[in-house]
Order: structure tokens, then C-alpha cells, then sequence
């Protein structure tokens, strides 16, 4: 190894090229900073705004109906076979299904990059292919680029004063969503509530016996019968003539006269009723009133403030029919606008609150104008940087640059000192800078280096956390890079050439305000100047406009208005740079007070290098072990949003008007709160949902408090209905948000599923963390199942899936076409009257003719029905059924991701768990399973930051020891984050991860700072001395470095604004880190370095001087 001696500089002898050339050639240096932040404005202007990033992950929704079938068959005729088609496709991460009554729904997730439209078309290809696997009756698959559970970016409501909500949703139907599905960034429009027009043929089945008619047969008629086909064209001597058959129904009438029998005569009216009707499966409401609910999707990519803006500036611009209304019920992109608009101010705060603290460490006006001009200039290399990789500004962004503020002027605050260091020695303002810079070059760039090491290689890490921290990560790098050039190249022009101030005094201020004529003077001198004569005019154009040309005559009072401007101008920037110079001298006061007693301790305490040393390692060994699992992980922490979202859920059996009873109970109580500005109720069968927008923060509670409240005043409100069941959680933010777990189970066999699922839940039910447990195989229907009997069949020309079809066309009906009115296509729907089936005997009753035989035969002479329970939805995950446990979870509980680890081992020893099934997240976006990505990703990324930040300041040191020494601060940068956290009550989570990261640039630059010092004057005095010489050089700027970190943490921490919750956890951690790091810093890098390397280290001083002598002024 070689001797440390070696490692002795002259770097303040020489300058450095790049210096010297930025300080020569200054108008290259001015135009090259000048196009960055003219292409970062640029960018600023252009880019969209998020809550949080936004990954795009691809996907693909596969929608086929099968009208009529059950969860079960639809399943294993429709949702299996298209699973098995679309499996083997390049690319997919996960293969999701839902079977329900009459629908199969498939969506496919690919990997990041994949082009979502060359995949569905890729996708539409192969089901297409399928329509001949598929049963009669299932209709075609239907292909979308979009994710059907994604949440809606925003819903309204349209009502229609004295129109019938049947009007209204008609208008909504043929009119108004086509306007909004044309907007850019809409990818579906779903339209709830209201009634539907259709025109129902309601078959008697006494006729149907009477003539010996099927209801296949009435429903293929009507399609025959209503024809509009081309037929072909005839050329006669250059005229064509063109021909096609139309038989269009345009009314009711028509509908019932189509013939059903040629041969007899027979028309539709002569087998049961045509109504022109109105059908509708819901009910909506918004503040209680009935309307049509649209709901907004946007499509893969685009930002979802734009697209809600977008809507409303359509609907505001589109004429609405005589006492329409639009109510906006639910926009989650006004919570997203106020979050970004709070971090703003919180940003604008944050350089502020720096821009002070560099004044009052600088003092003087010109020289803090200077190092805070670095500020923007850094911070502009970020919206270019985003702008170029399709970032936004949101939550995870606009962090990066608040963080950055604190960060950037570090290296100006550097170099600044450093050169007024030079300039009280005696030196010139240009020799200064460029003695000045040139000796801290090194450092400068050795501790950005350790920075930007730390937060670039984040950005290559996958998963959704890594999509996290890429955007934070390179933000913060574009700032840094920029801010460690800009410190050395720019900084130093601004300072070569900043004409020295001189330091203004009380008794300045008092002089200035005697020199009002001096200023008046300069006025009347001014205006003759070709800029007054320029302001002149423009005062000039000014009057004119207001007062006409006789305003002209205020000219004559511009040479005193241009003096009188001077005169305050002179008095404000005495003013400010008076009190500025006292608090300076108060500053410094206190600094070298302390500066001078912590040099005198340091030299005292070296003695005591190894239980400094010991003390350290016991205080953080303390804290990881005692501390660190106290605290909670999450992956994001609860933000409230002002939203919440009840759901009700009653038993299958019940009727959809008894819900609707319930919901309006629930609804009423909601609506009389004070703190309620808004309430969209929907209810379907035997579910309500309502979404609740609550009053801004500083008018209410936070909701994490209401929602206590409310769940129990709405239980008692269903104290009646013992098997109703309500759930309150905090909606919006981040998917998967609140205290509800959920988890799935997982198993090839769906009888051993439900077995297993209802042993968890009884498990679950008696664990005291949980204050209520539901599955969503627990939502179950009686289902009436029909059996055919092959020796009643027999003979009688009928086949199993012919009576299907006309046990499906007198229950839940058959399309047979469309009635056109006014150009608008309405659907026949064919059925039995309701008035003719009451139950499942009256099923048995109903006539089928049986061909062979010639007469007409009962359902119950075919067959006979069997009740089995059914679930209501059948849910596959990469081809496995699956079971959603829904947990609520007590105050007090583990966190999500604990708990889930818990309940897998729990459910292991009590046999539930084996090699036929399995425990995982319902969502991979849910907290608990981004929690779990996180807590490997954070360790991976933290070592990798280590190493990374080791290699650099080894090859700044040309050393392997010395970055050890600099690595110090780091694990008790660490503990007094985690203490932090610990007293605040916070959580470990995706935003602390960024703080921790930050930790080990920050920690090791300000020992960087202070090594570099030291190795310059080993050789050239005593040990001891040199490193209590390096600190008490090197003190003043890492106090002041130290500091503009801190003010950063402030306004994270303090922040009221929407959605602050998020920034707080990195407040925290940068506050109790950073403290914790400088303090101990200042006394764990010193003791180390003289414990370790003091053997190692000739003690003779050498004879270099350690400053040259200074030259002439300018």
C-alpha cells in the first residue's frame, strides 16, 4: 500500500482547465446554461400531471356474453376455451378470468412494452377463431384495449328535469356517448341506470300448444321476417338501378304483424302480446335524485387530469336538451389537480426557505444571488429529462425536485465559500475563483459522483417499485448533474465577473434615505438613455390604451416616476442587504463559537477514538434490533383523499327493490352529515355502492376517523336485516389502499377450493386482528337446474340442447333483431309473459312440440329439476380458480404485508395450505404484494447504492480503505432516520425507500468534504492537527450544506395539502437522517481515521507551505 503521503495535492497551486476555460470563454459558459433552462421550461409547458406514476401496463380484455348461462357454464364452455387459445401468446404476465351469469370476461397482462393494439389484434385473431367451438348462443367475442377494473377517472350524472328517465337515457344512448367516446384519451363509456328502451314479444303458452309453435321458432321468424338485404343492380343503357329488400319494423304494430307460419297465417300477435317497453337492472341516484350515470375510462398512456378536462370542456360546449342537467358525481382527477397544486407551493416554500438560510451563511446580496440562481437552473434539467421518457409531473416527480432544491445549491454553497475563503486571504475576485474552485474540483466532483452513483442505477431496476424510483431517481440525477457542472462552469463565470457589493450598514440605510434628489437627478438623466427612451414608449402605448390620447400627458411625469422608482429600489436593497449583513454577523458569530469549541473537543476526544467507535456501533446495533421492527411496511402510506366508498351486500336471494330500500336508509344518513358534500348511489340485484366526496381537509375530520363513526351508525340503521353486511374503506389515492387485505386462494380443483375457503375463513374469524372476514365464494344463488331424461326423449324428435334453447327464450328471453325508429335501432326481446311463470312448477307446465310425435309435450315429461348452490362469479388466475378472502382489518393490526405472512404460515400448519393450494395477493397491485416486492427490492437497491458509492470514492482517494471510513455516517444516517420514523409514527414505504437512498449520498458527500481536506495536509503538519484543521475548515460549509437539506424536510413534514401523507415518510427520514449523520459525523469519521490510520501516516510536517501568498488586487 502506498503511503498516505503520496496522496498530498497542490491542487490550490494550479487551476483547473475546465475552470479556467469557463471563466475565459464566459459567453460559451452563459449560452450553453441558458439553452438548458430554455428546453427545461419548454418541457415544463408541455407536461401532463399524475397523482402518482403511471406504469402503462398493457392489457387486453376479452367480453363474450352467453345470454342465459350460468357462472358454471359459462366457465367450462366459453371462459376455459378462450384461457386455452390465448395462453401460449408471447409476452402475457398474468392470465385473468370471471365467469359470471351470461358473461365471460378474460383480461390479459403483458410485459411493459408490448404494443397493446398489435396484441389485441393478435389476440382478436385467435378467439375469432373459436366461434365454432363455441355453443349456440354465445355471441362474438369482443376485443379492448383497455383494463375493465381499472376505476373510472370520472362519473356524472345526467337527469332530465320533466323528462321520464326512459328519455334521458335514450338521449344518453344514441346521442351524447357518442360525443364523448370521440374525445381523445376516452377508452369506454358506460352508461348505468335509467330504463332502456326494447320491445318485448311475450309469448302465451297456451297459444304456443294451441298451434303447435316453439319459442325458437317465434324468435327465428322475427329474424327472418325483418330483412334489410341488398339484392343486386341492373345496367340498362348506362343507368343502373339498384334493389334490395327491406323490411325494417318501425313500430310495435309492425312487430306484431310479421308472419311466424306462412302457410296458416299465423303472425306474432296471434302468439302473445308486443309491448313497446322500458327494462332496466338498476337503480342510480346522485344526492338522492334518479339519473343516467356515466362513467369514464381512459385509455393505456394517457394522463387522466387532461382526458376529465377534456370531458368536461366537450359537455360544457355541447347543448343539452330543455332542463337537462349534468351533476359530477365522482372526479378523482380534482384531488390529483390539488395534490400537484399544494406540492408546487410546497416547492415554491422549499426554495424559499433555502434561498434565506444561503443568505444568511453567505451575507452578502450578490454573492447569495449567485449560488441561489443555481436553483432553477439545475431544477431545469428535470422536465427535460421527463419529457424525453414520457414522465409526468406527479407526487413521485415532483419529490425529486423538492429534494433537489436542498441538494443542488450544496455544491455552489461549496465553491462560493470556498472562493470567499480565498478573497479574505487577500487574493483577486478572479484569482479567487480561480484558486478557489480549482481546489474543492475534486471534491465537488467525487461527492456529486457518490450522489448520482446512488440514485442512476435505481432507475435500471424493474417491478413496480423500480418504475417508483426510476422516476424519482432520475430526476433528482438530472438535477444533480447539472447543479455539480453548473457549480463549477457557471457559478464561477457569475462570480468572476459579479461586481463585489459593498457591505451595507443601519447607518447606510440611513444616508439612502437622503438621497431622494440624487434620484431624481438619475431620472431625468435616464429617460434620455435609449432604454428610457424604450420605456417611454411603452408607457406611451399604456396611457393610450387607458385614457386615451389624452393620457399622453402623464409622460411628462415619467422622468419623476423613473427617480422615484430608483429612490425605492436603492432603499428596499439597503434594507435588505443591512439586515442581511447583521444576521450574517450573528450567524457567523455563533458559527465560529461553536466551530472553535468543537475543534478544541475534537482534538481532546481523539484520545477516546475506539469507545466514539464502540458508542456508535452499540447506538445503531440498538436501533435495528429494537426500533426497526416497531415499525410497519407498507408500500405506500394512507392518504386521505376525501373519498369514501360503502359497499352493501345482502343475500343473494333478495330482491333488487328490497336493496334499493336499504341503500336509501344508508344514503340519507350519508347526505345529513355535515361533512358529506356528495353522495352516487348504485344498486344491482343484491348490492349497493355508495361513493361518498367529502368537504376539503380543514373543514371536516380526516376520514380515517369518520369512517368509525359511520360504520357504526350504519349498522344500526340494518339492525333489522342481520344478514346484511356493510363496508366502509378510503377510496381513491392508490389502488388497493385502506385496511381491507385482500388475499386469493388458489387451487386446479374448484370443489377443494371452496372446502378449503371455508376453513380459512373460519380461522380468520377467530383471529383478534380481523374484525371481519368475507369470500367472494360466499355470494352463492340457488340455481334450478334441468335434467333431461334420455328415455323421456326418446322417440320424440326433441334434443337436450333444443329444449335448453326454449327453456332459455321463456326465461330470460332471446334477441331476435331490432325495431328502427327515427333511425335509432331498439332490441326484440322474446320471452314468456312473467304473468304465466311463478315458479319452478309452472316451468315443468310449459308446452314443448315434440316433432316426431306431432303434439305437444310438458318440460315435465322431459326431465326434472335439481337445486344446487352456485357462486354468482367464478374467478381463474393464470388458469387456476380462485377464492378472494376480503379481510378488514382491527386498529392495531400488523401491517398488511406482516399480516399476509402470518396468515400463510398459520394457514400451513392448519393443513389449508398444501401442493393443492396455494396463498397470494388478489392484486399484484395491491399494497400488501407491492409491500413484499419492496421489502426485497429495498434491500438489493441499498447494497447495490453502498457498493456503487465504495467504488467512487475509492477511485477519488486511489484507496480501499478510505471509502470505509467515508461509509461511516451512512448506518447512522440510518438509525436516525429509523428513530425518526419511530417517534412520528410513520411507516416504512416506498417514499422512506427514497429518503434511505438519498441518505447514503448525502451522509458520505459531507465526509468526503471533510476527508479531502484532510489528505491534502497530511504530510504537511501533524496528524492530530490535520484532521482537527480539516474540521475546523471544513465545519462551516457542511453546517451550512447540512442545513439547506434540513429546510428541506420542513415543509415534506408540515405539509396540509392533498395527499401530503405521501411526502411526510420522506420528510421524516431526510430530518432524523441527515441530523443524526452531521452531528455524529463530525466525531465518528475524525476517531476512525485517527484510530486506523495514524500508525500508517508519516508524522514529520513537510516544509510546503500550505497557502501561496496572495496576490495584487484587480
Amino acid at each position: 500500500m502506498r503511503p498516505l503521503k503520496e496522496f498530498q495535492t497542490q491542487l490550490f497551486n494550479r487551476v483547473n482547465p475546465l475552470v479556467g476555460f469557463s471563466v475565459a470563454r464566459y459567453v460559451f459558459s452563459v449560452g450553453i446554461f441558458a439553452a438548458v433552462v430554455a428546453f427545461g421550461l419548454l418541457a415544463a409547458s408541455r407536461l401532463g400531471v399524475d397523482l402518482l406514476p403511471n406504469p402503462n401496463i398493457p392489457v387486453v380484455a376479452i367480453f363474450t356474453s352467453y345470454p342465459g348461462a350460468s357462472p358454471e357454464v359459462v366457465d367450462k364452455q366459453v371462459t376455459q376455451v378462450i384461457e386455452n387459445s390465448v395462453s401460449n401468446l408471447a409476452g402475457i404476465t398474468n392470465l385473468n378470468s370471471s365467469s359470471s351469469q351470461g358473461l365471460s370476461r378474460v383480461i390479459l397482462q403483458f410485459t411493459t412494452g408490448v404494443d397493446p393494439n398489435a396484441v389485441a389484434n393478435q389476440v382478436g385473431a385467435q378467439v375469432s377463431a373459436l366461434a365454432r367451438s363455441f355453443p349456440s348462443g354465445v355471441g362474438a367475442p369482443s376485443v379492448r384495449t383497455f383494463d375493465p377494473t381499472a376505476l373510472p377517472i370520472l362519473e356524472f350524472g345526467l337527469s332530465g328535469g320533466g323528462d321520464s328517465l326512459e328519455q334521458v337515457y335514450d338521449y344518453a344512448q344514441n346521442t351524447l356517448i357518442n360525443i364523448l367516446q370521440r374525445i381523445d384519451g376516452v377508452a369506454n363509456v358506460t352508461l348505468t341506470g335509467g330504463l332502456s328502451r326494447q320491445f318485448q314479444v311475450l309469448l302465451d303458452p297456451s297459444r304456443l300448444a294451441y298451434y303447435q309453435i316453439t319459442p325458437q321458432q317465434v324468435t327465428q321468424a322475427i329474424l327472418n321476417g325483418a330483412v334489410n338485404q341488398p339484392i343486386g343492380n341492373i345496367t340498362r343503357q348506362g343507368n343502373t338501378l339498384t334493389f334490395a329488400t327491406r323490411n325494417i319494423p318501425s313500430n310495435a304494430e309492425q312487430l306484431a304483424q310479421i308472419l311466424v307460419d306462412s302457410s296458416r297465417g299465423l303472425r306474432v300477435s296471434d302468439l302473445g302480446t308486443v309491448r313497446d317497453n322500458s327494462a332496466s337492472n338498476d337503480y342510480v341516484r346522485v344526492n338522492g335524485q334518479p339519473v343516467v350515470l356515466f362513467s369514464i375510462q381512459q385509455t393505456q398512456g394517457s394522463n387522466a387530469v387532461a382526458v376529465a378536462q377534456a370531458v368536461r370542456q366537450t359537455l360544457a360546449r355541447t347543448p343539452l336538451p330543455q332542463g337537462y342537467q349534468i351533476t359530477y358525481s365522482n372526479d378523482t382527477t380534482v384531488p390529483i389537480t390539488a395534490s400537484i397544486n399544494a406540492t408546487y407551493h410546497e416547492l415554491l416554500n422549499t426554495a424559499l426557505v433555502v434561498a434565506i438560510v444561503v443568505l444568511l451563511f453567505l451575507g452578502r446580496l450578490n454573492t447569495a444571488f449567485t449560488v441561489i440562481l443555481a436553483i432553477p437552473i439545475a431544477l431545469s434539467a428535470a422536465p427535460a429529462l421527463y419529457s424525453l421518457l414520457g414522465f409526468t409531473f406527479n407526487l413521485v416527480s415532483l419529490l425529486a425536485l423538492i429534494v433537489a432544491i436542498g441538494i443542488v445549491v450544496d455544491d455552489s454553497i461549496v465553491v462560493a465559500e470556498n472562493v470567499e475563503r480565498y478573497r479574505e486571504l487577500g487574493f483577486s475576485r478572479t484569482e479567487s475563483v480561480l484558486k478557489g474552485a480549482s481546489e474543492v474540483f475534486s471534491a465537488v466532483a467525487a461527492a456529486s459522483l457518490s450522489l448520482l452513483s446512488v440514485v442512476v442505477p435505481v432507475s435500471f431496476l424493474g417491478g413496480f417499485a423500480g418504475f417508483y424510483l426510476q422516476q424519482f431517481s432520475l430526476g433528482l440525477a438530472a438535477a444533480v448533474f447539472l447543479s455539480w457542472f453548473e457549480a463549477l462552469l457557471f457559478l464561477t463565470v457569475r462570480m468572476a465577473y459579479t461586481p463585489d457589493s459593498h457591505p451595507r450598514t443601519w447607518a447606510d440605510l440611513g444616508h439612502s434615505l437622503t438621497q431622494w434628489p440624487r434620484a431624481l437627478g438619475w431620472g431625468w438623466r435616464a429617460w434620455r438613455h435609449w432604454l428610457g427612451l424604450l420605456g417611454a414608449v411603452v408607457a406611451a402605448a399604456v396611457l393610450v390604451h387607458r385614457f386615451g390620447v389624452a393620457g399622453l400627458l402623464g409622460l411628462l411625469l415619467y422622468p419623476l416616476a423613473l427617480g422615484v422608482a430608483y429612490y425605492l429600489i436603492s432603499l428596499v436593497l439597503t434594507l435588505l442587504e443591512a439586515l442581511t449583513t447583521s444576521l450574517h454577523r450573528l450567524t457567523e458569530a455563533a458559527l465560529s463559537y461553536v466551530r472553535e469549541g468543537y475543534a478544541h473537543r475534537l482534538r481532546g476526544l481523539l484520545d477516546y477514538s475506539g469507545w466514539i467507535l464502540a458508542a456508535a456501533a452499540a447506538f445503531f446495533v440498538l436501533t435495528v434490533v429494537w426500533i426497526g421492527p416497531k415499525i410497519p411496511f407498507n408500500f405506500v402510506p394512507q392518504n386521505d383523499s376525501g373519498r369514501a366508498q360503502v359497499n352493501l351486500n345482502l343475500p343473494s336471494s333478495t330482491s333488487i327493490y328490497t336493496t334499493n330500500a336499504l341503500a336509501a336508509r344508508l344514503e340519507g344518513y350519508l347526505l345529513s352529515r355535515p361533512e358529506v358534500r356528495s353522495v352516487q348511489t348504485q344498486v344491482s340485484g343484491n348490492r349497493a355502492s355508495l361513493t361518498v366526496q367529502l368537504a376539503p381537509r380543514g373543514e371536516r375530520a380526516n376520514i380515517f376517523s369518520l369512517i368509525p363513526q359511520w360504520q357504526r351508525a350504519l349498522s344500526g340503521l340494518l339492525q333489522d336485516q342481520p344478514s346484511a353486511r356493510v363496508f366502509i374503506s378510503a377510496g381513491g389515492g392508490f389502488r388497493g389502499q385502506g385496511s381491507a387485505l385482500q388475499v386469493n386462494l388458489a387451487s386446479p380443483s374448484l370443489e377443494l377450493l371452496n372446502a378449503r375457503t371455508n376453513q380459512a375463513l373460519e380461522l380468520l374469524q377467530a383471529d383478534p386482528n380481523v374484525l371481519s372476514a368475507t369470500t367472494s365464494l360466499s355470494q352463492t344463488t340457488v340455481e334450478n337446474r334441468f335434467i333431461p331424461d334420455p328415455s323421456r326423449m326418446s322417440g320424440t324428435g326433441l334434443t337436450a340442447s333444443s329444449v335448453a334453447a326454449a327453456l332459455q327464450t321463456y326465461t330470460s328471453g332471446s334477441q331476435a333483431g331490432s325495431v328502427e325508429v327515427n333511425g335509432i335501432n331498439y332490441p326484440i326481446q322474446v320471452q314468456l309473459d312473467p304473468l304465466y311463470l311463478r315458479d319452478a312448477q309452472s316451468l315443468l307446465s310449459l308446452p314443448i312440440y315434440a316433432p316426431a310425435l306431432q303434439t305437444n309435450l310438458t318440460v315435465g315429461q322431459l326431465g326434472h329439476l335439481v337445486q344446487a348452490q352456485t357462486p354468482t362469479n367464478i374467478s381463474r388466475t393464470n388458469r387456476l380458480y380462485t377464492s378472494t378472502l376480503n379481510i378488514s382489518l382491527a386498529p392495531g393490526a400488523p401491517s398488511q404485508l406482516e399480516f399476509q405472512r402470518q396468515l400463510t404460515q398459520k394457514l400451513t400448519q392448519a393443513g389449508i395450505l398444501d401442493n393443492q393450494v396455494s396463498l397470494g395477493s388478489a392484486d399484484q397491485f395491491s399494497q400488501a404484494a407491492l409491500a413484499s416486492q419492496l421489502s426485497s427490492l429495498g434491500v438489493q437497491v441499498f447494497a447495490l447504492a453502498l457498493f456503487l458509492v465504495y467504488l467512487v470514492m475509492g477511485a477519488q482517494f486511489n484507496s480501499f480503505r478510505y471509502p470505509l471510513y467515508l461509509l461511516l455516517p451512512v448506518p447512522l444516517a440510518v438509525a436516525g432516520a429509523l428513530w425518526a420514523i419511530f417517534i412520528a409514527g410513520g411507516s416504512l414505504d416506498i417514499f422512506s425507500v427514497m429518503g434511505f437512498l438519498l441518505l447514503i449520498g448525502l451522509s458520505a458527500k459531507n465526509a468526503i468534504l471533510y476527508l479531502d481536506f484532510v489528505v491534502e495536509r497530511l504530510g504537511k503538519m501533524e496528524f492530530r492537527e490535520a484532521l482537527v484543521d480539516a474540521a475546523r475548515l471544513r465545519f462551516r460549509p457542511i453546517v451550512m450544506t447540512t442545513t439547506t437539506v434540513l429546510v428541506i424536510s420542513f415543509p415534506l413534514i408540515l405539509g396540509q395539502g392533498e395527499s401530503s401523507e405521501y411526502a411526510r415518510g420522506l420528510g421524516v427520514v431526510i430530518l432524523g437522517g441527515v441530523l443524526f449523520s452531521a452531528i455524529l459525523t463530525f466525531f465518528v469519521v475524525p476517531a476512525a481515521f485517527y484510530l486506523f490510520e495514524r500508525q500508517r501516516t508519516p508524522v514529520e510536517p513537510s516544509s510546503v507551505p500550505l497557502h501561496p501568498a496572495p496576490a495584487a488586487d484587480d
